[in-house]
């Protein structure tokens, strides 16, 4: 008799980000940009792509969630000069709201 395999569902989105809401001077041509919140669902899996402002590279990407359960970055790298990407899992059953924010500089 053969088993049945489990199929895993995974809930995925993805977005794309280029208009920061706060941008702040850090100096030496290093500038941090702040871009609006977005939900992510429970069990979701969410794709985030950040662009600098026109003359600038992405250096280094982060995020802030809401509330204290557990959420992971499955990856964040630079797929290219302008452009960081951001993987984000909230493993748990709520609606979560997360802040994305881009570390860049002048090119």
């Amino acid at each position: 008799m053969k088993k049945a395999k489990a199929k895993v569902m995974r809930k995925t989105r993805t977005i794309r980000l280029s208009r920061a809401r706060i941008q702040q001077d850090l100096g030496n041509g290093f500038l941090r940009s702040v871009f609006p919140s977005r939900t992510i669902e429970p069990g979701e899996f969410l794709t985030i792509n950040l662009t600098p402002a026109p003359g600038r590279v992405v250096v280094n990407a982060g995020w802030t969630i809401s509330g204290l359960n557990e959420a992971y970055a499955t990856d964040s790298f630079p797929s290219s000069t302008t452009n960081w990407v951001l993987i984000l899992h909230n493993p748990t059953a709520t609606q979560r709201t997360v802040i994305p924010f881009l570390i860049s500089k002048t090119n």
